[in-house]
């Protein structure tokens, strides 16, 4: 009998770390390598190449943020479930990577499988980089109560709903300024990405907030700024690094301060705010710039993979705040304006 119980035990433990495991799977599909197809999809559609990986990667969450603002918004409308949105969700990403190794089957021949001895010192140094700030955010920083992330995420999830309950009080009947504010969230629904994920691994909603996602949203941020760094100082790998100390030194800052004047990366990296003005708007002014620190020639905003740059890049930025479109729309347009102008001075014709 104790065999038998032990035996039970033994068997339990083993499918909760099986489990476990395939959570973890199901996550880094969504965050880590479906962007990268995305990305890869993107180049090979539209013939665009790309010398790293670096901008696949973020190329691709831009383009996966927008997809899902997109189907949030069809779904909140239609008034569809969280369970309905997350199979919808999870579709779109299976599609996504099947499309991907379809793409890269067909180009076998030109994909070069492992990196070489350089870069492959590069990732190892940018992984655990990576693993430090993440866990430095989820071990040393506290999190803030002004944030309401995991109470929205938490209603969601345990009502099976998208915007109907108010995330403070719970209720349906709510008055005008819960009303508006919940208008506001559900037009910027970067909260409903996270619950699809919560209810994807099934994972205490709070418990995925302050100690998974860090893990997941801390690789864009440097992986951006890392982009910074390639297109300012090129092959100057001391300079690269510098530059990157300096940034992270500068958003350690806050922490020592009685109250921070902007959203804080480590204290909640999550928020939809945070992640649009120090996520999406530095990666919209880097795609502005190009490859060469100057603005792009008016010719090139004409090209079909600006425009899809832009149009994944404005409705990226409205997932996360909501502003967010039209700030990078005025960004855009002000940009194409200049560049315009410029043509004008020097060709004396648009």
């Amino acid at each position: 009998m104790d065999m038998s119980c032990i035996a039970v035990s033994v068997i339990e433990r083993g499918q909760k770390k099986l489990l476990l495991i395939l959570k973890f799977l199901a996550m880094a599909l969504m965050w880590y390598i479906a962007p990268v197809a995305a990305g890869y999809i993107a180049e090979q559609l539209l013939k665009e190449k790309r010398k790293r990986n670096l901008h696949r990667y973020l190329m691709g969450n831009m383009i996966l943020f927008a997809l899902f603002f997109l189907i949030a918004q069809i779904a909140i409308f239609y008034k569809l479930t969280l369970s309905v949105l997350t199979r919808i969700w999870m579709i779109v990403v299976a599609l996504v990577l099947l499309i991907a190794i379809v793409m890269m089957i067909r180009n076998r021949k030109k994909i070069r499988l492992l990196p070489d001895t350089s870069e492959m010192k590069n990732i190892i140094l940018a992984v655990i980089a990576i693993l430090v700030l993440s866990a430095f955010s989820v071990v040393c920083v506290p999190a803030d109560t002004d944030d309401y992330t995991v109470q929205s995420v938490l209603t969601m999830y345990t009502t099976d709903t998208l915007y109907v309950y108010s995330p403070t009080s719970g209720r349906t009947q709510m008055l005008s300024v819960e009303k508006e504010l919940l208008d506001e969230m559900a037009g910027s629904p970067v909260d409903a990405y996270y619950a699809v994920c919560v209810e994807i691994c099934r994972i205490n909603p709070a418990k995925f907030i302050h100690l998974v996602i860090p893990f997941f949203v801390f690789p864009i941020y440097f992986c951006i700024y890392a982009a910074w760094a390639d297109c300012l100082f090129q092959k100057d790998t001391k300079k690269k690094y510098l530059f990157m100390t300096v940034i992270w030194l500068l958003y350690i800052t806050p922490l020592f301060m009685d109250k921070a004047f902007y959203y804080g990366i480590f204290q909640h990296g999550w928020n939809g705010q945070t992640l649009f003005f120090l996520g999406v708007l530095p990666w919209t002014v880097l795609q502005l710039l190009g490859e060469e620190k100057e603005t792009r020639c008016f010719n090139e905003f004409g090209q079909i993979f600006m425009i899809l740059t832009y149009a994944a890049v404005a409705l990226s930025g409205q997932l996360m705040y909501r502003k967010g479109f039209f700030i990078v729309t005025f960004v855009w347009v002000s940009v194409v304006i200049m560049a315009g102008i410029m043509r004008w001075k020097n060709d004396s014709s648009i």
